[in-house]
């Protein structure tokens, strides 16, 4: 039975070899995007599952005042563990940035943790070389990951035993190579070079029992009684508040929420999370995409074999009229369709496995297509099946519901089927088209929205160099002042503790003249010099700014206006007012105006600037930022290499530029542009070769009666219209259906930004302008085409 499908299918293949090549090029490329979206989609979705403990780990987020924050106070794990019957083992993280000197050689180091000793018990991270039950158990020890074993020491085996110094926040110490773990997983959303014992850790910060400070990463394993439904979480939450309320002697008002392992690369928003996170968000847009691209490769097969359907009518007569039943028919059809649905499924691997380094680059990923991944065959299978019962059901429906006797009497059925249903098929495949071209406008606006808003400062040519603040290194900031001067061409710098881009949290340890008990404010801080406006290209609001001529200002502050707005402060009163911030009083001498130093996602927070131009302030790296020019920006470049390795002989020279910093948070927006650009034209592409092949049937229909009216004193415009005004209604339609859903999808999406753009008519009228262009030529070309045919000849095929 099934040699005689595969007969009439390939007989059917060949004798319509136009609308199955047409069939068969839409299926393969949108199974060839479906498999790189999916397979974008599955390593996203795969982070952190190597963990052997995976379901069972929660991380602590807090919520002070209205900020999210990833961190929570060191000694809230410790008491959890032991007041929390639930919890079986807890651990903590704390990132800091470090100086690492092996020999000669002295390397700034950003990727260090400082773990308890049970970080490596709950997390499944290979151990290469040492002893796992002894790891991290020393203050003085140091855990590397093979990477940065074989950097600073040749090779694993040759760091097992050896020493490094780090430098932190004016410490130092000597660390012994205890083990070396294999390169961390790449889907892990922890990314780390080395291990510090988290006693370093405390003994650097002095906190251990500072409950209203936020700063160490901490994650919760459960024991294996507990079932994590929703009325135990709940209750899991409560207690472990409890607890934090019990302890917590600072008065913070903070809340505690547990994060399953599994959301945290995808459900993060919070401050002061671990770089490289993703988006949930995104990773249902791109779903729904493979999905919409599937579903307008199968409505161009039915549509098509609907509209074919007459020319199969004799075959199914025939089959019935020597006993086949309905539902041996309809097997046959759908035994072509799902046919059909893998040679487009082999061609579409192919594409997709040659587009696979395209899509890396576009997408930020190094993904492979792994043919022999039991899950990947189960998914390209699924894929193929799925797809060809889809695409074949309705004209397996409508094929194997013909009449016999009318076909064999040769009664015409109705091409295509119902029009109605082949016409909404068409209406839904131009709306998704649509949807998804005015998704890649509002995304590309809302980027260039980005690129040109004014964010407070110029950020345009600023380059900054990292500054060692380590140990006796903050004297240096003086000699390396005076070394500048004898550069007067290169005079428009400033010191800063942090660049707009890596700001920190902030301090609730803030006091000023009106301020009540319910004022509970999270304030980010910053150190910088007298020049920080300058350079910047800043403005000032009201007051001044930090100026040598002063020599009170040490003691001190300039705010933003947000933070002016937040502490109630009339702007007419502002300058003079009283604050104080950790002990440290002084007064209000100028409001700089707002600027961004978070990503647009989030509003602009209340800032306290402190004067650093004495070198004391807080953090064990700086910044000097230098306003520069394309004409001037290799000489100042040169100028400052030339200072840093003259006062900072050991350490080694970096650079930057703000702006290209600034663009990187927004990368994944970035990406989410180009990957819609491509995915829209592909969706418009497929959706016109379904066009083309209704067309080209219409028009192969209606041969004779083009004929007889160009006889009859036709024009070729007219004609054209005649057979165009159909389809461009019904792409009329599409927008219809388009313009409400898209406006609300990516309102939705919008809402993300604290800043963001309007959605503007012109969004939607230049899709629709495109959509309507694109499916005319689609059509006039098959129409002209027709209606340039000799009516001679037109009249004799009949």
């Amino acid at each position: 039975m099934f040699k005689s499908y595969l007969k009439t299918t390939f007989r059917s293949f060949f004798r319509n070899k136009l609308f199955s090549g047409l069939n068969i090029l839409g299926l393969a490329v949108s199974m060839a995007s479906s498999i790189l979206i999916f397979l974008w989609v599955q390593d996203e979705r795969s982070y952190d599952k190597f963990n052997e403990h995976a379901n069972d780990i929660y991380r602590l987020t807090a919520r002070v005042s209205d900020i999210d924050a990833a961190v929570v106070p060191v000694p809230i794990a410790m008491a959890v563990r032991d007041e929390v019957p639930a919890v079986k083992n807890v651990t903590r993280l704390a990132s800091l940035q470090c100086m690492v000197t092996t020999g000669m050689q002295k390397f700034e180091e950003k990727r260090i943790y400082y773990a308890d000793s049970n970080f490596l018990h709950i997390f499944t991270y290979p151990l290469l070389l040492g002893d796992a039950a002894s790891l991290l158990t020393h203050p003085e020890e140091i855990v590397l990951t093979e990477a940065s074993a074989t950097k600073f020491f040749g090779s694993p085996q040759n760091a097992m035993g050896k020493t490094l110094h780090i430098d932190n926040n004016y410490k130092g110490n000597d660390l012994l190579v205890t083990g070396v773990l294999k390169d961390i997983p790449q889907h892990s959303h922890l990314q780390f070079d080395m291990l510090v014992p988290i006693q370093q850790y405390d003994k650097t910060i002095n906190q251990q029992q500072a409950w209203g400070n936020f700063d160490v990463y901490t994650y919760l394993q459960m024991n294996e009684h507990f079932h994590a439904t929703a009325p135990a979480l709940a209750s899991l939450q409560q207690q472990i508040m409890n607890t934090y309320r019990k302890h917590d002697d600072s008065k913070t008002n903070g809340t505690l929420f547990l994060q399953p392992l599994s959301d945290v690369h995808l459900r993060s928003h919070y401050m002061l999370d671990v770089p490289g996170q993703g988006n949930h968000q995104q990773v249902l847009i791109f779903s729904l995409v493979a999905v919409f691209i599937l579903a307008v490769a199968a409505i161009n097969f039915m549509n098509l074999s609907t509209a074919l359907s007459g020319q199969r009518a004799r075959e199914v007569g025939m089959r019935k009229t020597l006993g086949a039943f309905r539902f041996q028919l309809m097997l046959q059809f759908l035994s072509e369709a799902v046919l059909l649905s893998f040679i487009s499924l082999g061609i579409g691997i192919i594409i997709a496995w040659a587009l696979i380094p395209l899509f890396n680059q576009l997408s930020g990923k190094a993904m492979m297509l792994h043919l022999l991944n039991i899950k990947m065959i189960g998914m390209l299978l699924a894929i193929a099946v799925v797809v060809g019962l889809l695409a074949g059901s309705y004209p397996a429906l409508f094929l194997s519901s013909f009449n016999p006797v009318k076909v064999l009497k040769g009664v015409k059925m109705l091409h295509g089927g119902k029009t109605y249903f082949r016409n909404g098929l068409i209406i839904v495949q131009f709306a998704i088209a649509v949807i998804l071209m005015i998704s890649t406008i509002v995304v590309y606006s809302q980027l260039q929205f980005i690129r040109k808003m004014d964010i407070g400062y110029n950020k345009e040519h600023l380059l900054y160099v990292p500054i060692p603040r380590l140990g006796d290194l903050v004297q240096r900031q003086q000699a390396f002042k005076t070394a500048m001067s004898q550069y007067p061409e290169v005079d428009n710098y400033s010191f800063v503790s942090h660049l707009p881009t890596d700001m920190p949290t902030g301090t609730k340890a803030v006091q000023w003249e009106g301020k009540t008990p319910d004022d509970d404010i999270v304030f980010p801080q910053m150190w910088t010099d007298d020049h920080f406006v300058g350079t910047f290209g800043m403005r000032m609001k009201l007051g001044r700014f930090f100026s040598e001529n002063f020599k009170g200002d040490n003691n001190n502050y300039v705010v933003n206006e947000t933070a002016l707005k937040a502490m109630r402060i009339a702007p007419e009163t502002a300058v003079g007012k009283k604050l104080t911030l950790d002990s440290r009083a002084g007064q209000i001498i100028g409001v700089v105006k707002d600027f961004n130093f978070k990503p647009i996602q989030q509003p602009i927070q209340p800032l306290i600037i402190r004067n650093g131009s004495d070198g004391n302030f807080n953090g064990n790296t700086g910044y000097v930022v230098l306003r520069t020019t394309p004409a001037n920006m290799s000489q100042r470049l040169v100028v400052m290499k030339k200072v840093f390795q003259q006062i900072y002989t050991d350490f080694p020279f970096s650079f930057g530029f703000v702006n290209q910093d600034l663009a990187n948070l927004y990368l994944a927006e970035q990406r989410m542009g180009k990957l819609f650009n491509v995915f829209s034209a592909l969706s418009i592409f497929i959706s016109c070769l379904g066009l083309f092949g209704l067309t080209t049937f219409a028009t192969q229909q209606r041969i004779k009666e083009i004929g007889v009216r160009k006889v009859l004193g036709a024009s070729v415009s007219g004609i054209v219209g005649m057979l165009s005004k159909d389809f461009i209604k019904l792409v009329l339609w599409a927008l219809v259906i388009a313009f409400p859903v898209s406006a609300w999808m990516m309102h939705k999406w919008l809402q993300d930004f604290a800043y963001h753009i309007r959605l503007h008519w012109s969004f939607f009228a230049a899709a629709g302008v495109a959509a309507l262009v694109i499916s005319f030529l689609t059509v006039s070309y098959q129409s002209v085409k027709a209606a340039m045919t000799n009516p001679v000849k037109s009249l004799r095929s009949e």
